[in-house]
């Protein structure tokens, strides 16, 4: 039986840093299969990963959800029957549901080969409040559905840290909160692996499931959720019926744009505020391989956060997910659109 780790987020939270964590520390490349499901057309953190001499399955650009289903279904199987891996990380697109993977990873064929181990939420703590606000559909399900919760940006506001995690231990009070560095996590723990007596000391719990702000080790998780499995239904807290009343396709906008111009770190801050005030569109999240004047770099935007980092890549392209985009105006911005 193949373990099945899904590793939810929203937009830039975290989730493949996490991931390269965990193929370092834990797992090894010949009993791990990663399953990558971007919303975009930037394979950037496929490629990433596959430096690390790990198996990447791509999914087709969309979101784990009622579309993509039998191609997801379809996948896992596919990995497992011809790798036979013993563990296969999930990784969704920033903006799907994870109730949607969770009912998918429960349907009986997969069932029958492969079991959820764990599904863990990485929570930027920085946008956390923003993100509820605004994208309450998508971000509370990926909250009230995860047996972990990891935050991140966090570790140099450890006040903003703890107020975050009673705020989503509010939404979730099953789930098992982890702070701090992630170079001292306790990664066995967050993957909901046995772990001794002896090796507690190291734990970064914040937040017990008896709402304690310590941790006392006792820990006892009970998913979230149900799935009626005669009917094919997932079922929430309350037992009403999973309602897929929004899907990413129709909530959020995505477009590539192709820059084979050298363009400078500074060009590009005043080109993602100029987007806001212009009314080109608000833009999420942004990450691609761009040419600058020092060679080619990987650019990762958030809200207020841009970093480009030197890498080896083929550079060229930029992904944009936000909403209300004008392909025009941001393509006149930030280089000629593809």
């Amino acid at each position: 039986m193949t373990d099945i780790y899904i590793i939810s987020g929203f937009l830039g939270a975290g989730k493949t840093t996490l991931i390269q964590h965990l193929l370092k520390n834990v797992l090894t490349p010949e009993e791990t299969v990663v399953i990558e499901n971007d919303f975009g057309e930037i394979s950037m953190d496929t490629a990433l990963i596959q430096s690390g001499g790990f198996t990447v399955k791509e999914l087709s650009s969309g979101c784990i959800c009622c579309s993509l289903t039998g191609d997801f279904i379809q996948a896992i199987l596919e990995v497992i029957g011809e790798l036979k891996p013993k563990q296969i990380i999930i990784e969704p697109s920033g903006v799907g549901k994870l109730s949607d993977i969770q009912a998918a990873c429960l349907s009986p064929k997969i069932s029958a080969v492969a079991s959820i181990r764990r599904k863990i939420t990485v929570a930027d703590v920085l946008r956390c409040s923003m993100y509820l606000e605004n994208f309450g559909e998508f971000y509370e399900d990926q909250i009230q559905h995860a047996d972990s919760i990891l935050l991140s940006r966090g570790e140099k506001q450890p006040e903003r840290a703890k107020q975050t995690a009673r705020q989503l231990a509010e939404i979730n009070p099953h789930a098992e909160i982890f702070s701090g560095l992630w170079e001292d996590l306790n990664f066995p723990k967050l993957l909901g692996l046995s772990v001794p007596d002896t090796e507690t000391a190291g734990c970064s719990c914040v937040h017990s499931h008896s709402g304690q702000e310590d941790c006392g080790h006792t820990h006892h998780h009970h998913d979230c959720c149900e799935h009626d499995s005669a009917e094919g239904r997932e079922l929430h807290h309350g037992g009403e019926p999973c309602r897929h009343d929004h899907s990413a396709q129709d909530a959020f906008d995505t477009i590539t744009l192709e820059l084979t111009r050298t363009v400078t770190e500074e060009e590009l801050e005043t080109a993602f505020k100029q987007a806001e005030e212009l009314g080109f569109g608000h833009i999420l999240r942004a990450k691609g391989i761009l040419n600058t004047p020092q060679g080619a770099a990987a650019v990762q935007y958030l809200p207020g956060e841009l970093s480009l980092t030197p890498c080896s890549l083929a550079a060229g392209s930029l992904c944009l997910i936000g909403s209300n985009f004008d392909r025009q105006g941001l393509s006149m911005l930030l280089g000629k659109g593809g």
